[in-house]
């Protein structure tokens, strides 16, 4: 069985982002990918590990962040 191979665009659709936010997490190395010949590729089941391994993005960890600072100064 073949592993696919998602490009920028076919990744973003699956993830349901932006290909702008795709670049940027790639870039920062936060989802995995390779850059061949100045093109970025994903592997769709790496991109399935990150869900089943509980992976948070970044904004859901700045709105639990701040939804703790509220709960500390509330009692």
């Amino acid at each position: 069985m073949a592993k696919e191979i998602l490009d920028v665009g076919a990744a973003a659709e699956y993830l349901h982002i932006t290909r702008a936010t795709l670049y940027k997490l790639a870039k920062e190395k936060k989802i995995p990918g390779l850059k061949i010949g100045g093109q970025w590729r994903f592997s769709k089941d790496r991109l399935d590990e990150l869900f089943q391994e509980g992976w948070v993005g970044e904004e859901t960890e700045s709105v639990s962040n701040t939804s703790r600072e509220e709960e500390k100064t509330r009692v």
